[in-house]
């Protein structure tokens, strides 16, 4: 004889929701005005067998893939009403599975494997609408908050466990660091990690850890949202990481600050790493740099985070296919100290070194030891259009230094109306003298189009730093 109570008396005894908590998670999406069509109460022939109810309803392949889960659900329910015998399909499971479900098909189970102790808990569902109901009401959009849910789980139970935390969190994204909603969002995606992390306790002494470089809060966390993983460092190893930066490679706290707003991701790298690179680079084995130029490249050129064999290929490739000696290196290092980034032997910078060499008329040895940014500049948006440009409207062939000008600032030097030179440049680049512009490119002429478009609007903006 089954010992299934009636499922009508099972239904009574759940704890209904608000009715403000029930318009609203109906508003947001968070619960729909009807049970999920597919959702199949009739499944639950003993109100009391969850596992079966679950593995019909799931089509799951093993019964033993939800009786671990309802045996820690069970033992939950069991820690807040010690006399509870069982869990009940009406009461415990079904209210969770209809708002899971109207989320996103089969999130029901997700949740249910992932934190099944959430199920004992009769003030789940209430507690997730009411986390959704405070996420609307800080200016995160509906859509936004069901994919918030659907994508990271852990919220379901944050959302019971510690939804002060949660509140916490969020205040501080948004009225502290000042976030806009989209931002919150990006950081949550990227590292969500964060929303186990405690505010007070573990994310402000990090943050502050930053700060104590000589960053704004802006700088800052415009290096987070590129790098969230950021965050997860222990304040310990970032300690330490800043220590050996500037106790042995020589840097300043505000020189670590600025390379952490250029490349977060050096803040990523292992002290064991950073050591073995930054080694290499003084060695007389290696690359044999003064400390006072190893820490200007460590400082500009974002080069500790690069695997050292890929450093000493390159540095070979200057020497045995380029021709430079280790002191060359130096004076090219000295001038760019990013110049280890850029993989020279690949097509890309071999047709810049081609152009030059063909079209320009000009030594490579020389341009490269006297102004090795040229290889930093883009071959079709910049070299050869200027290049012809400056043959045109200037008589002569083009100084390389007016490569570091920005587009008004070399408009004005051709001494052309900028109308007249996107009109010029939009002919050329459907001319034979474009045949430059397609190796980066299609060369089609709805490209060009496009590229000359693109920088019609941003003739003022800032170069970025070389």
């Amino acid at each position: 004889m089954s010992n299934a109570r009636p499922r009508a008396a099972a239904a009574a005894a759940a704890a209904a929701p608000t009715a403000e908590s029930q318009q609203l998670g109906e508003e947001l999406g968070l619960v729909g005005e009807q049970r999920p069509s597919w959702l199949n109460p009739a499944l639950a022939q003993d109100d009391t067998n969850v596992v079966d109810f679950l593995f019909h309803q799931y089509k799951l392949n093993v019964r033993r893939q939800v009786r671990s889960k309802a045996e820690r659900a069970l033992a939950a329910l069991q820690q807040v009403q010690p006399d509870a015998a069982h869990l009940s399909v009406e009461r415990d499971v079904l209210p969770k599975l209809e708002l899971l479900e109207g989320l996103s098909p089969g999130l029901g189970w997700k949740v249910f494997r992932d934190y099944p102790e959430q199920f004992a808990s009769p003030d789940a569902v209430e507690c997730w609408r009411m986390l959704a109901a405070y996420l609307f009401t800080i200016g995160i959009e509906p859509q936004q908050i069901t994919s918030l849910f659907t994508r990271h789980h852990v919220l379901f139970r944050h959302a019971v466990a510690r939804p002060d935390a949660l509140r916490r969190l969020f205040t501080w994204l948004q009225h502290d660091l000042d976030l806009p909603p989209a931002s919150i969002m990006r950081l949550l995606h990227r590292c969500p990690s964060i929303l186990q992390l405690d505010v007070d306790e573990v994310l402000k002494p990090r943050l502050q850890l930053l700060l104590d470089l000589g960053l704004t809060v802006e700088r800052a966390m415009k290096g987070v949202l590129r790098m969230p993983e950021v965050l997860r460092i222990s304040p310990e190893v970032l300690e330490a990481k800043v220590a050996y930066y500037t106790e042995e490679l020589g840097l300043t706290k505000g020189e670590v600050g600025a390379m952490y707003a250029r490349d977060p991701g050096t803040l990523l790298t292992s002290l064991a790493h950073i050591q073995e690179v930054a080694a290499w680079l003084s060695d007389k084995g290696g690359l044999g740099l003064s400390q006072g130029l190893r820490s200007k490249v460590v400082s500009k050129g974002s080069l500790l985070k690069y695997p050292l064999p890929t450093i000493q290929e390159r540095v070979a490739y200057w020497q045995g296919h380029m021709g430079f000696s280790l002191p060359e290196l130096h004076v090219l290092l000295d001038r760019l100290p990013r110049l280890l980034l850029y993989p020279v032997h690949e097509r890309k910078y071999q047709d810049k070194l081609a152009f030059l060499r063909e079209e320009l008329r000009l030594a490579q040895r020389e341009v490269l030891l006297s102004f090795p940014a040229y290889l930093t500049y883009s071959l079709p948006d910049r070299i050869a259009p200027r290049a012809a440009a400056s043959a045109a409207f200037r008589g002569h062939p083009l100084p390389l230094e007016k490569l570091a000008y920005g587009e008004a600032a070399f408009v004005r030097w051709l001494k052309v109306e900028p109308e007249d030179y996107l009109r010029w440049e939009g002919q050329w680049r459907k001319g034979p003298g474009a045949r430059w512009v397609a190796v980066e490119g299609d060369g089609s002429a709805e490209g060009a189009a496009a590229a000359v478009g693109e920088r019609s609007a941003g003739w003022d903006k800032a170069e970025e730093e070389l």
